[in-house]
């Protein structure tokens, strides 16, 4: 009995207790391409690996134009999927974002290439939390998803920016 005492004391023992229950949940979004029926989908995945329900209100997509001089005039670079479900405990939502990034990039009739940065908002524990992904390169032809690449380069630039 007292050695089971002493190696609760033992510091790589002691378990790391977030400070918020939110910090808790394991919520992943994950952005990737699925293929169905010879069909390919830009699918942003929510993933809850916790035992908690997770409210996902919205999915904030900015698109970044590395060439901004051949910008469209229509297009916004903009654009808030409302996604209001729950996503139950050990359980995954599928969302298709082909045509609202369609829509931002100003709905091109030639094939497009552009950064999309990802931003999902949600609720646990009555706390309003953010989740944002790392920054996508999407190669579309008009709904038609070609190419989804890390531009993680592009983070690290930012990040480098701001400091």
């Amino acid at each position: 009995m007292r050695e089971r005492y002493w190696i609760r004391l033992l510091p790589w023992k002691r378990k790391n207790k977030p400070d918020t229950k939110s910090a808790q949940i394991k919520f992943v979004p994950k952005l990737m391409i699925t293929r169905e029926d010879d069909w390919q989908y830009l699918e942003l995945l929510l993933v809850n690996r916790s035992s908690w329900a997770v409210w996902v209100q919205e999915a904030a997509i900015v698109l970044i134009d590395p060439d901004a001089r051949r910008r469209p005039a229509g297009s916004k670079g903009r654009a808030r999927y409302e996604i209001l479900r729950n996503v139950r405990p050990k359980n995954t939502l599928r969302v298709r974002l082909a045509r609202t990034i369609y829509d931002a990039a100003g709905r091109p009739a030639e094939p497009y290439s552009r950064l999309v940065s990802t931003n999902v908002r949600y609720r646990v524990f009555g706390e309003w939390c953010n989740a944002k992904l790392k920054t996508y390169r999407v190669e579309m032809a008009a709904l038609r998803v070609c190419g989804l690449h890390s531009a993680s380069w592009y983070d690290e630039r930012m990040k480098q920016s701001t400091e």
